[in-house]
């Protein structure tokens, strides 16, 4: 009786841990198909009420809500789309994740005072190949996107 019990508890824990990295990336993969959507479909404000302020983009800090607004504005003014995003990886953000943005005091500055535990580097790739490197978080079952890099 002792031993199946433990083999029960044992079981229990392989599948909690196992399924705890499937939930991540599926929400990782969940994030960067809504933000790809978002784009493609043209909804420069909802992108913008998803945004932290201030954002990050290719290593430069936007402190301003109206440069923030004007950013997702500009993109999606540009027809710019993100067809067939694949999700490559998502990482917790860690004491160096700013040179993924940029390897400047600025970018330091900003992941230090800005960036809070929970924050996600998701990077992903298009169909044409381009690669997007996304800063989010989790805020209560939302996403808050941080920042972005790309396309590189």
């Amino acid at each position: 009786m002792r031993k199946a019990l433990t083999a029960a508890v044992a079981c229990a824990a392989v599948f909690f841990i196992t399924s705890c990295a499937s939930i991540q990336r599926s929400w990782d993969q969940g994030a960067v198909g809504q933000t790809a959507e978002l784009i493609n479909s043209g909804s420069a404000q909802k992108l913008y009420a998803m945004s932290a302020s201030p954002f990050i983009i290719d290593g430069e800090v936007v402190p301003l809500t109206a440069d923030v607004a004007g950013f997702w504005a500009g993109i999606v003014k540009a027809g710019f789309r993100v067809d067939a995003a694949t999700f490559d990886t998502g990482t917790a953000v860690g004491a160096d994740s700013y040179r993924q943005f940029a390897d400047t005091m600025e970018a330091r500055s900003f992941f230090a005072r800005y960036v809070k535990d929970g924050t996600r580097i998701l990077d992903f790739t298009t169909a044409m190949g381009a690669h997007i490197r996304l800063l989010v978080r989790s805020d209560w079952f939302s996403l808050r996107i941080l920042g972005w890099k790309g396309p590189f």
